[in-house]
């Protein structure tokens, strides 16, 4: 019975309701399904018993695996965290690919980047490694926040650390995140394919990248502002710090195949490995992306593979990059177009305390891909 006795009798009824209508595909949860509880940290439609523990009427929990419900109810506080993360990590996504051919679209439901994820291409690596490293992000940062019951700071460093200082403070509990983002994200994958370890693989990348851009942070302890004696921790980069780091990884991703080299004979261990498709090529790293199948040209619109296509985006008639409007657009040209634009303008704080601004118009000279 436990916490069931002390939720009334139509609670109990409707979550009996809710875990008996979970589906049987359960058991065989497709890749990144676990991305469509992004809304749930905010939420209303969850239930706490007097321990916090989450009793969750969320219909978008039915996305996850029994694993990963699991290790929810063992971690009280998480849920959200995890959705956080998620929510943060499609912010970067859009951000680091705003000004190229993919964007990052996503969409409301189970399906949050659409059928790309489908593919083995270089935009399904980014998106497989800016997820999981927004979860461990988001569960280190918690720790130390005191959000989750189940950990705090990372409080192993103690001691001197060299000669003008010493280990202190609350460091971010990057090992739980780690740990607990793989065993919850990792959990979404099944089988033993090339897609899979593909995943695996960027899973794990993404996790890496926010391990090792970890800085040492310091306080300075001394008479008049001196910094005679420092106390250190170990604070975690900001994710944005980590997508300039995977986006970099994008571009230079590693194209691969089975290890097993046409050998029948390959032990399980020998096949679960992955090479470079180009044998000049260095076998790909932890923390490289790594991908099997070239990338759309997402150029034009395609409901079989889930390209928008670039029509009416807005592109930079100036610019030779990515985001100029010879490459954005595809060759098909681009159209101008102006428009007037009001904003507030010559603001003044008058004491005491409001701030007075006028209304200022300008026209702006706006591009567009045909």
């Amino acid at each position: 019975m436990g916490h069931w006795a002390l939720l009334p009798c139509w609670v109990s009824a409707a979550l009996l309701l809710a875990l008996a209508a979970l589906p049987a595909a359960l058991a065989a949860n497709s890749s990144g399904r676990w991305w469509g509880i992004v809304n749930v940290a905010s939420s209303t439609n969850l239930l706490t018993d007097s321990k916090s523990l989450q009793l969750v009427l969320e219909p978008s929990l039915q996305l996850l695996s029994r694993k990963q419900r699991r290790l929810i109810r063992q971690n009280p506080g998480i849920l959200h965290s995890v959705s956080g993360g998620l929510q943060s990590a499609v912010r970067e996504c859009k951000w680091q690919f705003r000004n190229r051919r993919w964007n990052c679209p996503t969409a409301s439901g189970p399906h949050l980047f659409g059928k790309i994820v489908n593919r083995g291409c270089r935009e399904t690596a980014f998106i497989f490694a800016i997820t999981s490293a927004g979860v461990t992000h988001s569960v280190a940062r918690s720790c130390s926040e005191g959000s989750i019951e189940s950990c705090t700071c990372d409080y192993r460093r103690r001691g001197p650390g060299g000669p003008d200082w010493h280990w202190g403070g609350c460091s971010d509990n990057i090992d739980f995140g780690r740990l607990f983002g793989r065993e919850f994200v990792d959990s979404g994958e099944k089988g033993r394919d090339l897609r899979f370890l593909m995943n695996l693989h960027n899973n794990e990348a993404g996790r890496t990248t926010v391990f090792s851009e970890m800085r040492q942070e310091c306080k300075c302890h001394g008479m008049s502002g001196s910094c005679t004696v420092r106390t250190c921790w170990m604070r975690l980069p900001t994710l944005r710090a980590v997508g300039d780091v995977l986006r970099d990884r994008f571009d230079g991703a590693s194209r691969v195949l089975y290890g097993n080299r046409g050998n029948n004979r390959a032990s399980r261990a020998e096949l679960l490995r992955l090479e470079p498709e180009d044998p000049a090529h260095k076998p790909p790293s932890p923390h490289d992306l790594v991908y099997f199948e070239k990338s759309p040209n997402f150029c034009t619109y395609s409901g079989r593979l889930g390209t928008a296509g670039t029509a009416g985006r807005a592109c930079n008639s100036s610019s030779p990059a990515l985001d100029g409007c010879e490459l954005l657009c595809c060759g098909r040209g681009h159209r101008t177009r102006t428009q007037r634009v009001t904003e507030r303008c010559n603001c003044t704080f008058h004491w005491c305390c409001h701030v007075s601004c006028r209304n200022c118009t300008h026209t702006r000279v706006l591009h567009e891909c045909l």
